[in-house]
């Protein structure tokens, strides 16, 4: 039986930090990925906890304090996309894409830097995971593939969309140097990418190992604490950001400039300049 704890209560836990996806060639952000938590607590399971009115209330306070937040922090003075996540267990996404639309204005955002990150993962309605992907299409707004895991929605959602970026699941990127099986399925994924000019994003690296073996497969995206952990604001305003990489190889210089920006673990971009 759901619960309702109340939602001012809720919305004023509402936390949101920032993780950048990291272009190998560059070592910068590609994009930022909003991450929601409520009182700390993972936001999918809070809303879980909500009947729908109270979970739509939730998700369009995601929405705006994703877009403000990015704004105030500037994240979006370079060239960077934000990944602002979008539920659609609700069934409304034109309340929520117009909220998204207002939030934008508001804060000055162009919405052409702004893409609403879809969970593809199996636990989701094909039908309503598919509503929401056509209304960001008919409204011009570009949408990605979270916790692509290469299941029945996540295959009929790619084959019915062109998302701009697809990001694996983190369960099949974690060992994935010890696992053959999960390499010929990221394989496939690679190539299906790369036919349809879609990047693809390793979500969840977490070892060297992991990191030089999804190189080699092709993968030039990253994402992960590994990497560069997500922080919360106040964020630092000094990001050079490129939406694509510029250069063929990294600059060890330009890994390390981002890594005092970005976290203070100094190993991952190192990792991942050597590793190409």
């Amino acid at each position: 039986m759901q619960t309702e704890p109340a939602p001012a209560a809720l919305q004023s836990g509402l936390a949101i930090a920032f993780q950048p996806m990291i272009a190998a060639a560059s070592g910068q952000p590609f994009a930022w990925a909003a991450i929601a938590t409520v009182h700390g607590r993972d936001f999918a399971q809070a809303a879980a906890a909500l009947v729908p009115a109270a979970r739509l209330r939730l998700e369009m306070a995601r929405i705006g304090a994703a877009i403000a937040g990015a704004a105030d922090a500037g994240l979006l003075d370079g060239e960077a996309l934000l990944a602002v996540p979008v539920g659609a267990a609700d069934g409304a996404p034109d309340a929520l894409l117009a909220h998204l639309f207002r939030a934008a204005i508001e804060h000055r955002v162009p919405l052409d830097r702004i893409v609403v990150e879809i969970d593809a993962d199996e636990r989701g309605e094909l039908a309503r995971v598919a509503a929401l992907a056509q209304a960001c299409v008919d409204r011009g707004i570009a949408i990605a593939f979270d916790s692509f895991a290469v299941g029945p929605l996540a295959v009929r959602l790619l084959g019915r969309f062109t998302p701009r970026f697809v990001k694996l699941d983190a369960g099949l990127v974690r060992t994935i140097a010890d696992s053959s099986s999960r390499r010929v399925i990221v394989e496939g994924v690679v190539r299906l990418a790369r036919n349809m000019d879609v990047i693809l994003i390793a979500n969840g690296v977490a070892r060297r190992e992991d990191l030089v073996l999804l190189c080699t497969m092709g993968i030039r995206h990253m994402q992960g604490d590994w990497i560069a952990p997500a922080r919360g604001r106040p964020l630092p305003r000094a990001h050079i950001a490129r939406r694509e990489p510029r250069a063929a190889m990294p600059q060890h210089r330009r890994l390390a400039a981002h890594q005092r920006i970005a976290t203070p673990r100094p190993t991952a971009p190192v990792a991942l300049a050597q590793a190409l």
